[in-house]
């Protein structure tokens, strides 16, 4: 019997289509014997597969009970036959235009004008004659239908094998206006005929059921379908005829079943107002919505489902379709696929209880469930390299789902959740694209971000469907992020951070984050590192003195000890425990590390003592004794600053630098000449008495060069604010630019 067939819409093309695209002229002669003569063999290649294989893309044009006629949409037009016993293969050559013959395994192969009905299963030619291929209207097993002339109106012709080649009879019953004949569908010795009558606005369509026997009308039906539709589905068995009815308005589409016995009709309204295709499998009707599997929302009727014409009972048969063929006996072919068998050709028949089931007779090797077919996630990933922006894409066996991507810092617990895209909606699967600028969500609080630090991360992906068809997908995987610190960066997330000392002793660290797009420079809320720290009346960052990846800081206590903290990288805990250096500390006023005064790669401490003199402690990269022994580097006239801070290679010179601000709020700037001393100031300018504290942060902005921090300790007076580098001594620093902070309500009484 016959499933799904559609007049003039795509399910037609697929059972002549393959005829339409490659038109074969040519007259009908006189004679059947000269075109028998004209006949040319099939030069057909076959190989042994296994199982059935349907190529992904290809068509189903045709099922028989031994085999399929596919037809190849990749540009090739490649014409098969595959076998379903193992898969064996029959490669129609170039030129050859084929199509099934309805509930068989006969296929119609048509060249230079000529059309041959042939058995796959027997390997057998059953006859042949001439036939433009616009009098082409279809066939039932071993019986050829034509249209009298190339107009596609006048009386239809039947050839069916005979002893001495075809033998031809005229359908009889149809109306003399009769246009646009085809056969459609077919189920024992009934075939069923859609045509046209009457012209412009009173066209009329119709079915009709013709005895293959007597070649007579048997009955027939005009049907509702708007004009302007050519969707129209059909499908027959022994007890019913089917057929889609679309509304005038196109809000919706009913299918009419009528009993052949009876004459009652059943009408099922749907709520969907795209075409569908229909089947008939026992006393049951199957209906879908093809092109479910790509769509992005979901569908009521895109499930191929079986309802009964007795009950109202229903059954589920496949996820989506998206095509139909017919079937020999009392059976229906979709294409389509379910997640547990995946994409491929179906044969829908009764079961043991003659409810209809699915049996999966070919498949693609598709999945039908959206799976994961390869990303581009590294192993590895340098963020310094990349400068915070890696392309990252994950290929799924389909689109149409919304999808969140979640990276996670394995030990901080620092996360991103972001909604990832396609980068357009083609039918061809398009990879889902997220580009990672290198940030996290900051503690995991909303609206905050931070670099991303160096260590262990994963990545998981969830995509649900948004058609509904098959489980989210969950895949996961892991990489690590390296990337070097710099002054400042305590949490190694390429970002330099703030530490501050609260009235309680605590210390904090502050971190901040340069956002790629706006440029805006955000601190977050701080974060307790340990208390204890009001021993100290001096805290220095100093870049990294002990030779370990991060940097370190040093603290003076009252009695003038001064002592080493090493850098972690980890910002939970940043620091490990003190290290005494030595003591005598309490003899300098300003201690200012993290310059590398020297030019031999490791940061270096000036100090300045009550008579005004300058001191340089060099930075040896030993942790046990971190600076070489004093050298005096300026005689005198420092005590005229208040605030003194290095900087580290702030105007493109040979070393590392200085800044100081005199007590007239003046701030100068010392360069590095590279052996340990300085030049002569130049002045940068004045009003930077506004400011309690003047930290040398490190490069915030990620050019290259450190930056100035400047802000108060109580954080309420003036907001804190960077001068980014130039580069240009002449002009070292940029103009104020604002840093967003989350405020917390701590008073802060020192920055390091």
């Amino acid at each position: 019997m016959d499933s799904s067939h559609i007049f003039g819409g795509p399910a037609r093309r697929v059972g002549t289509a393959v005829v339409a695209a490659l038109l074969l002229a040519g007259a009908l002669p006189a004679a059947v014997a000269e075109a028998s003569a004209g006949t040319t063999a099939v030069s057909a290649t076959t190989a042994t597969a296994g199982a059935p294989l349907i190529k992904p893309g290809d068509m189903v044009t045709g099922l028989g009970r031994t085999g399929f006629l596919t037809w190849a949409t990749d540009g090739t037009y490649t014409q098969r036959w595959t076998r379903l016993a193992d898969g064996a293969v029959t490669v129609f050559p170039s030129g050859h235009s084929v199509s099934r013959s309805i509930d068989s395994d006969v296929v119609v192969d048509q060249r230079h004008g000529v059309a041959t009905l042939r058995d796959m299963e027997a390997g057998t030619e059953l006859f042949s004659l001439p036939l433009d291929s616009n009098r082409y209207a279809g066939a039932v097993r071993s019986t050829l239908f034509a249209r009298a002339d190339i107009s596609g109106r006048g009386p239809l012709e039947l050839y069916s094998p005979g002893t001495d080649g075809p033998v031809r009879r005229t359908a009889t019953g149809l109306p003399a206006d009769a246009a646009d004949l085809g056969v459609v569908a077919a189920s024992g010795n009934d075939a069923l005929l859609m045509y046209t009558t009457g012209s412009g606005t009173a066209v009329a369509r119709h079915w009709a059921v013709l005895d293959l026997n007597s070649a007579a009308v048997t009955s027939s039906r005009r049907i509702a379908a708007t004009d302007t539709n050519e969707s129209v589905s059909f499908a027959i068995s022994t007890t019913h005829i089917a057929w889609t009815d679309y509304s005038a308005d196109n809000t919706g589409t009913t299918v009419v079943v009528l009993d052949r016995t009876t004459l009652k009709t059943q009408s099922f309204r749907m709520a969907s107002a795209a075409r569908l295709l229909i089947g008939l499998v026992g006393n049951w009707l199957t209906y879908s919505r093809p092109g479910g599997l790509l769509s992005y929302s979901r569908d009521t009727v895109q499930t191929l489902t079986a309802r009964s014409l007795t009950s109202t009972a229903t059954r589920k048969l496949l996820d989506h379709t998206v095509s139909s063929v017919d079937a020999p006996g009392d059976a229906a072919g979709f294409v389509g696929g379910t997640t547990a068998d995946g994409e491929g050709l179906y044969r829908i028949a009764p079961g043991a209880d003659g409810v209809p089931a699915a049996t999966n007779i070919a498949t693609t090797g598709a999945p039908t469930q959206v799976t994961l077919l390869g990303h581009t996630v590294p192993t590895t990933v340098d963020l310094d390299r990349t400068r915070g922006q890696l392309p990252l894409a994950w290929h799924l066996s389909r689109n149409n789902v919304a999808m969140t991507l979640t990276l996670r810092n394995t030990h901080t617990g620092e996360s991103l959740t972001e909604y990832v895209t396609a980068s357009t909606r083609d039918e061809s699967p398009q990879p889902m694209r997220y580009d990672w600028t290198g940030a996290l969500r900051w503690n995991n609080e909303p609206g905050t971000w931070t670099g991303a630090s160096a260590g262990p991360y994963t990545w998981q992906i969830t995509a649900k469907p948004l058609n509904g068809i098959g489980p989210d997908l969950k895949a996961s995987g892991s990489f690590t992020v390296t990337r070097k610190t710099g002054a400042h960066d305590y949490d190694s997330d390429g970002s330099p951070d703030i530490l501050a000392r609260d009235t309680s002793g605590r210390l904090w660290i502050q971190d901040t984050y340069r956002q790629p797009a706006s440029h805006n420079v955000l601190q977050n809320r701080g974060l307790v590192i340990s208390g204890g720290w009001q021993v100290y009346d001096r805290i220095e960052a100093t870049g990294n003195l002990g030779g370990a990846a991060a940097p370190d800081l040093v603290a003076r206590d009252r009695d003038g000890m001064l002592w080493l903290y090493l850098g972690t990288g980890d910002g939970k805990a940043p620091f490990t425990g003190r290290i005494r250096i030595s003591a005598g500390w309490n003899t300098y006023v300003h201690l200012a590390g993290g310059s590398d005064l020297t030019a031999d790669g490791r940061p270096d401490l000036v100090a300045t003592d009550p008579s005004g003199r300058l001191w340089l402690h060099r930075g040896t990269g030993v942790a046990s004794a971190p600076f070489a022994p004093r050298k005096l580097i300026g005689t005198g006239g420092w005590q005229a600053y208040d605030r003194i801070t290095a900087l580290g290679n702030l105007a493109g010179g040979a070393a590392g630098d200085l800044v100081a601000r005199d007590k007239a709020g003046v701030l100068w700037l010392h360069l590095g000449n590279g052996d340990g001393t300085l030049a002569p100031r130049t002045r940068i300018s004045g009003g930077w008495n506004g400011f309690d504290n003047l930290v040398g942060s490190g490069d915030l902005d990620r050019d290259g060069r450190p930056d100035l921090y400047a802000g108060n300790t109580n954080g309420t007076t003036h907001t804190p604010g960077t001068y980014r580098a130039t580069g240009d001594w002449r002009t070292p620093l940029r103009a104020f630019e604002k840093v967003n902070t989350v405020q917390t309500g701590q008073m802060f009484n020192l920055f390091a």
